[in-house]
């Protein structure tokens, strides 16, 4: 009876799955056909006269703008097309398909449902305990256009009882944890687990924070949620948008390619140094007290000072040739202008013009005050015109004008005068941000001025940079990029898009000034901020999830936790573990690693001299024995090391070399772990070690150049 139970669901398992090859081909064969309509009407547009009326060529221009953006939201790449379906239990037995977009046959029934859809939720939560209306649920295996696996999933039983945890997809997601990783980070969105998919699904107007372990499925979390957000909020979204930001520029390049793999293209995805516009080139900063300082909020004071610093009246009078006089510009006169730019809102560039104004109306009336105004050109006398020299315009009292348009008439030769320029640039500058800060940091006057009443004379002398260095060849860092975002603020520079929403990866780590460029771009409280706690690793690491967000305004926010590790095998997990307890003691949660194989990890003494041959060997062996990435992480700053490194013979597209910082946020097969040889258990390494090592799904080996310290057995107990 067995053999026979057996042999019949293997054939209703053969029919279904050629039931299912032939839908898999038809949905193709509709999206091609689609395709090929769009492009079809696209060609005709393109093709009509640039000629006709306001209203065709409008017409032309939206029937083109409207295709090739329907052709980008079509635009599925290599990924598969669908990859579920859901059987409801109903009287109907209705059934639905589950796909990166929305496709529908020929009569306008669906043939595939947007993931993002409402009806599509069940397929990622129902469980035996909770189906939600399931009867079934199919996981469909899509490789190269062809259905080459199938998976069902029961939801109605009898005679069995289930958690609440258990997983979706089983199968397809342990096939896809054991996939080799790529230098492009991939979707999840055929694997979402339920936890998941309920924090991707949350309300838009509402901050929450997503902490959990490394491997938890944070990032992925990030990204899937950008991509529900336009979706399901397009009328709102598409026009203000989503920011995606993470914590460099490699984290950028590595998710650069999982949302236009879900089928949506309009969300920006920026590290938080290149957020500001214009864009200026620069680095991590090397010194930890100067990068502490420079994320510190009390900056926002001394830069505020430094700005209005360049708001002052002149100490002595400046004497303006204008004509056949000189105009006097007294420290007095100079006050009152910039009492009057003071009084007017606005940013310091845009205040400009009322002190401006105020100065050459005044000038311009002391001009007049002793000249004889004439009401006709006849009655002009020498005296009147030798007030102007040849380069001014006469200025005319005709009949029909008022003493109040001769006033303006002189204002305006004076406001083109070159000297009366010089003089607004020494009470009123124009400023640009660059300079700002350049002068601030190269010139000990302007910092003791700016500073002294905010900062202690030794972080006043922190900030301090070489002197013979030019604006032109200036190196900025990432905390100078965050400076000179406020400044931006303060003088006007430009205005900074609003976003509908903003998600922040490794949110762990930002400083107060960072997180106040982030606050100008961002709606109220429409945030997600992702991150651990334990991963800190800036100056500002051991805050709570509250003094992170304080920056942000953000004082209303819930926390949720994810649980389940899906990328660490077991014995990283349990060194990872270790060493996350000890980092945060009693507040370490506890985490359940989902991955059923061992992992390796070992360690090794290197002389430096032979690191390079050491680590050619180490690679190639990683490398031969699967497909795959594998990444070499040293501590932070310990650039002559990762020079010497970046001395091995690798294969870049598959072996990344970067410091600790370089590499977080992104996973890869195996690790090298080379140059953490200190030999106190210091906070900072603790940390570093932690970060590394977790980036691994499979094995991790520990290279010391010196000796073993004292501080990895406890890791590797």
């Amino acid at each position: 009876m067995a053999g026979g139970n057996e042999e019949r669901e293997e054939q209703g398992h053969s029919a279904a799955f050629s039931r299912e090859y032939a839908y898999v081909e038809k949905a193709y064969a509709t999206l091609e056909k689609l395709r090929a309509r769009i492009e079809r009407s696209m060609r005709q547009a393109l093709e009509l006269p640039r000629g006709g009326t306001p209203q065709a060529r409008l017409e032309r221009d939206v029937t083109i703008e409207t295709s090739l953006a329907r052709l980008a939201r079509l635009e599925v790449g290599g990924h598969p097309l669908l990859f579920g379906r859901i059987d409801q239990d109903d009287e109907e037995q209705t059934s639905y398909h589950i796909g990166r977009i929305s496709l529908s046959d020929e009569n306008g029934d669906p043939l595939v449902v947007d993931w993002r859809a409402p009806v599509a939720e069940s397929f990622y939560r129902a469980t035996t305990l909770h189906p939600m209306g399931l009867r079934r649920r199919w996981h469909l295996g899509v490789a190269h256009r062809q259905l080459v696996g199938l998976e069902q999933e029961e939801l109605v039983r009898t005679g069995r009882d289930s958690e609440a945890g258990d997983l979706v997809g089983r199968a397809s997601l342990y096939a896809a944890l054991e996939r080799p990783r790529t230098m492009e980070m991939a979707n999840i969105v055929e694997t979402i687990q339920a936890d998941q998919d309920e924090l991707i699904r949350r309300p838009l107007n509402r901050a929450i924070i997503i902490e959990g372990s490394p491997g938890t499925g944070k990032t992925a979390v990030a990204l899937h949620r950008a991509a529900y957000l336009v979706y399901t909020y397009r009328w709102r979204l598409e026009r203000q948008g989503v920011l995606v930001l993470g914590p460099s520029e490699s984290f950028v390049r590595y998710v650069r390619s999982v949302l236009p793999s879900l089928g949506e293209s309009g969300v920006e995805v920026r590290s938080i140094a290149g957020l500001r516009e214009p864009r200026v080139q620069s680095m991590p900063g090397q010194d930890t007290a100067v990068a502490r300082l420079k994320g510190d909020e009390r900056l926002v004071r001394v830069l505020r000072k430094a700005v209005r610093d360049r708001e002052r009246p002149l100490r002595q009078a400046v004497h303006i040739p204008f004509g056949s006089r000189i105009l006097v510009v007294s420290p007095e006169l100079t006050q009152r202008a910039v009492r009057a730019g003071m009084t007017v809102r606005g940013r310091h560039n845009q205040r400009r013009k009322a002190v401006e104004d105020y100065l050459a109306r005044e000038l311009a009336i002391e001009f007049l005050r002793n000249g004889q105004l004439s009401t006709s050109p006849a009655d002009l006398d020498d005296n009147v015109i030798n007030l102007f020299d040849d380069d001014l315009d006469l200025p005319l009292q005709l009949p029909e004008e008022s003493e109040e348009d001769i006033i303006k008439d002189v204002v305006l030769q004076l406001r083109r005068a070159e000297n009366f320029q010089r003089v607004m640039e020494r009470i009123w500058p124009v400023l640009r941000s660059e300079e700002v800060l350049f002068d601030l940091w190269s010139r000990e006057p302007l910092r003791q001025l700016a500073a002294r009443s905010i900062l202690s004379d030794e972080e006043i002398a922190l900030l301090a940079r070489p002197a013979e260095q030019s604006l032109a060849t200036v190196e900025w860092s990432d905390e100078d990029v965050m400076l000179l975002d406020e400044i931006d603020a303060l003088v006007g520079a430009h205005e900074p898009k609003i976003y509908g929403h903003v998600i922040i990866d490794e949110a762990q780590d930002i400083s107060p000034m960072a997180a106040r460029v982030v606050r100008r771009r961002a709606s109220k409280d429409s945030l997600t901020v992702l991150g651990d706690l334990a991963q800190a690793l800036s100056p500002f690491r051991g805050r709570t999830w509250s003094e992170v967000l304080a920056p942000f305004g953000v004082v209303d926010f819930d926390l949720v936790r994810l649980p389940m590790n899906y990328r660490s095998p077991r014995r990283l997990a349990e060194a990872a573990g270790r060493l996350r307890g000890c980092i945060l003691g009693d507040q370490a949660d506890h985490e359940v690693p989902i991955r059923l194989v061992d992992g390796h990890l070992d360690v090794v003494v290197v002389d430096r001299g032979a690191l390079v041959a050491h680590l050619e060997n180490q690679l190639r062996q990683w490398l031969g024995e699967a497909e795959g990435t594998v990444a070499i992480v040293v501590p932070d700053n310990a650039v002559p090391l990762l020079d010497l490194i970046c001395k091995c013979k690798v294969d870049v597209t598959r072996v990344f070399v970067a410091s600790v910082s370089g590499v977080k946020g992104m996973e890869f097969d195996s690790v090298a772990l080379v140059g953490f040889d200190t030999v106190e258990e210091t906070d900072l390494l603790m940390r570093s070690v932690y970060v590394a090592l977790t980036r691994a799904t499979r094995s991790v080996s520990m290279v010391f150049l010196d000796s073993v310290p004292g501080w990895v057995e406890f890791v590797l107990a």
